[in-house]
């Protein structure tokens, strides 16, 4: 009888367990495609807001995906790519949960995906050859314009735009070969593309009074990562403010 009542008690308990332990990792099997296992993909911009350093992610997106991680209890796997095609083809197969790359509310290849809160934001610039300081476009009115890939759909929303010459450049590595030659006067690029374009011979200022591109992650579609994301996003803002008035502060 005493046995049979310690078998009772024995099953019971190994029950117990195995229903905490389902319950445990339920939440990240559907959130995850590898249960407790956050796979992030990043475009290596080469900027603020991602770089690649001894191999590993650093910047504001690295930063938000750790945050995630930490938020949802997973570890973390981070995959770097060259450019946003790459990016937005690994996580339709199915290879990163989430992504950043600098990637707009209004790009139409993410209008079927789950997007986040946004997460930063980024203004145009004019790429011109070195020691030739232009921040604005009115002293263009006697030159060519180029027009980098990623500027050309939101160009127009640059005040003053319309009576300058443009050329759309659909190589961003020939805009700033035309840009150092001087066949245009200046280029007018994404932060990214001028952080690319600097180099001995061109540089960059942000345009003043330009539009501002507002950044958003991406996720597959019915990710139900989205409110850890945004979660984490804000916890970025709010980290951010209270640096900003401890350094004040000092």
């Amino acid at each position: 009888m005493r046995l049979k009542r310690i078998g009772i008690i024995l099953s019971m308990i190994m029950t117990a367990a195995v229903i905490c332990a389902c319950g445990k990792g339920e939440g990240k099997t559907e959130a995850t495609a590898s249960p407790g296992v956050l796979r992030v993909g990043i475009v290596n911009g080469e900027d603020r807001f991602a770089s690649n350093v001894a191999g590993a992610p650093v910047g504001i997106e690295a930063d938000i995906a750790k945050l995630v991680a930490e938020g949802g209890g997973y570890s973390i796997q981070f995959g770097m790519v060259d450019n946003t095609e790459t990016l937005l083809t690994g996580l339709m197969n199915g290879e990163y949960d989430v992504a950043f790359g600098r990637m707009t509310q209004t790009d139409q290849r993410i209008s079927t995906l789950t997007v986040s809160d946004v997460y930063g934001k980024g203004g145009l610039f004019l790429v011109t050859p070195k020691y030739n300081y232009k921040d604005g476009i009115s002293i263009m009115q006697n030159g060519t314009l180029g027009i980098s890939p990623q500027a050309d759909p939101i160009k127009d929303e640059v005040e003053g735009i319309d009576s300058i010459v443009k050329v759309a450049y659909p190589s961003l590595d020939q805009l700033g070969k035309d840009i150092a030659s001087g066949a245009v006067l200046a280029g007018l690029t994404s932060e990214r593309e001028a952080v690319g374009l600097i180099d001995d011979t061109l540089q960059a200022q942000e345009l003043l009074a330009s539009p501002k591109e507002e950044y958003v992650a991406v996720m597959p579609q019915g990710s139900q990562l989205k409110d850890t994301v945004n979660e984490a996003i804000r916890q970025y803002k709010l980290n951010k403010i209270n640096q900003t008035d401890q350094t004040a502060a000092e």
